[in-house]
């Protein structure tokens, strides 16, 4: 009897390790996986199939899919509607599960990989574990089920395009690169300025600039890059598109040189021409005129649900005054139809002029001028974008020029704003967000070498994000290994990777260098 206990044991140990071996590797990593031993192996020209009834919500998912699969894989797969067949990849829509929710979804790999969810949304993150399971597993697949989705509703990413111009394209590029690993914010700081002791403490010489076209303030925009408002909203749409929104910020009324140089008027006397004067109604009325040329009429050019405002770093001697006007655009946005966002300064700008965060969501970004709990108590949805933890700032010596990406694996959490303490889990933190500034103007940083900072930490960020504290299953090293033959999207190739050794002249031919 013992001796037949003993084999049982063993025979369910040996099951459960072939489960675990099988476990498709994807970062951020499946919340519950059930393998049943063997591989599926989809063809090289395949189906993909939607039940007709999903036909109109899930072609567009079904369409990313297929040029996504040329991209990685090198395959041919076309779409058709009904009922799907042996080998083919089938999407689908089920009724709504709690657990799952909106972003979650189902992966059932047996006669056929099928990706099935209670949104739309929970189907394309479904499809990005598919590719990258295909990716990683050599075009098989393990099978099994899994069960998906994230532990935080808000996963996102920051760029500073102020004070270094991102090209339109590295925008969109960066759309796929988040959206294959499932974060879905993406947080644009479109005007700024540089710090005037480097421009012979001088703010008229100072570099300031605000990326987005204006046609109400002709000459506003930068001209040393800037993006029209066509291709802004073909930028949103596109995030829409791959599951990622696109929030578009507008910092005020500090950061604000670009203004005060277009209308020097509105510029503060006391505090530094970066500083809006907020005592002047031409502040008001030309921010006012800003904000409606982009939010208003049936089709605004800012299209997502969020506006940023900014709205961080103004001197503490106006506390009440930077209340009052903090007020006055959360309301002006919201009449709008959108949920304005600003970063956190309420905790620093203590005053009796009343702000109303309830509902909000806000960046607390340091523990001094607004922290998560202060936020929270608030009645605002706070985003974890902790400077202390989450900030990379290029070629300077304060904050990061690379995360501390082993640490934030390892130790760090949504709910972490000082190290080793941790706030209570509320449903209104909503997640995190990490940010890349780029303080100092011309610091011989390329967008190549931005994306070099960012990827790994949007990885790692990934990871947290969605599937949460993950060290006992992966240790750092084997998820920093994953990383590392992960790709950054199909079709994407920011890094300049090469698969190879790769011959740079014709064979038994000279290349005479002339020294320039």
């Amino acid at each position: 009897m013992k001796r037949i206990l003993f084999f049982i044991i063993l025979f369910c140990i040996s099951l459960s390790a072939i489960a675990q071996e099988s476990c498709p590797q994807v970062i951020p990593a499946l919340q519950q996986w059930r393998g049943t031993g063997g591989t599926l192996s989809l063809p090289v020209r395949g189906s993909i199939v939607i039940r007709t009834t999903d036909e109109a919500a899930l072609e567009s998912t079904a369409r990313i899919l297929i040029s996504d699969l040329k991209e990685l894989m090198g395959w041919d797969y076309t779409l058709r509607t009904g009922k799907p067949r042996k080998n083919d990849i089938c999407l689908s829509l089920t009724p709504p599960d709690e657990e799952l929710g909106e972003e979650g979804y189902v992966l059932d790999f047996s006669g056929y990989a099928c990706i099935k969810a209670p949104a739309v949304k929970g189907v394309f993150w479904g499809t990005r574990s598919l590719l990258q399971i295909l990716f990683n597993h050599q075009g098989t697949l393990p099978k099994g089920i899994a069960r998906d989705y994230p532990q935080f509703p808000s996963r996102g990413f920051m760029l500073d395009v102020a004070r270094k111009f991102f090209t339109m394209d590295y925008l969109k590029q960066y759309v796929k690169i988040l959206s294959f690993y499932k974060m879905n914010e993406f947080q644009i700081h479109l005007n700024d300025n540089g710090f005037p002791q480097f421009f012979e403490n001088d703010w008229n010489k100072t570099y300031a600039a605000f990326r987005l076209e204006s046609e109400r303030f002709p000459g506003l925009t930068s001209k040393d890059g800037s993006y029209t408002k066509k291709e802004f909203i073909e930028l949103q749409k596109m995030g829409k598109a791959y599951g990622v929104n696109i929030i578009p910020e507008i910092d005020i009324p500090a950061h604000s040189l670009a203004f005060a140089h277009y209308k020097p008027e509105i510029a503060s006397q006391e505090y530094g021409m970066d500083h809006l004067d907020l005592y002047k109604k031409e502040v008001y009325d030309f921010l006012d005129t800003l904000f409606d040329e982009y939010l208003s009429g049936d089709h605004p050019i800012f299209v997502g649900p969020d506006v940023h405002i900014g709205t961080d770093e103004y001197n503490l001697k106006e506390a009440e005054q930077f209340r009052y006007f903090t007020e006055y655009y959360l309301k002006y946005i919201t009449k709008y139809g959108k949920n304005p966002r600003l970063w956190g300064s309420l905790k620093h700008m203590k005053g009796n002029t009343p702000v109303n965060l309830k509902g909000k969501t806000v960046n607390a970004w340091n523990y001094s001028w607004l922290d998560l709990e202060t936020a929270l108590q608030e009645g605002a949805k706070a985003i974890n974008t902790c400077d202390a933890f989450l900030y990379i700032v290029p070629a300077v010596n304060y904050y990061h020029n690379f995360l501390d990406h082993q640490w934030i694996y390892e130790s760090w959490s949504p709910r972490m704003m000082q190290e080793g303490e941790m706030i209570e889990q509320s449903t209104n933190l909503l997640g995190a967000m990490f940010a890349v500034w780029n303080d100092r103007v011309g610091n011989g940083i390329s967008q190549q070498d931005v994306h070099i900072r960012t990827f790994p930490a949007m990885q790692v960020m990934s990871e947290k994000l969605w599937k949460g504290e993950n060290t006992r299953n992966i240790p750092f090293e084997t998820f920093e290994t994953w990383c590392r033959t992960t790709p950054e999207a199909p079709g994407v190739n920011l890094q300049a990777s090469i698969d190879d050794r790769k011959d740079l002249t014709l064979s038994g031919q000279e290349i005479i260098l002339q020294g320039n």
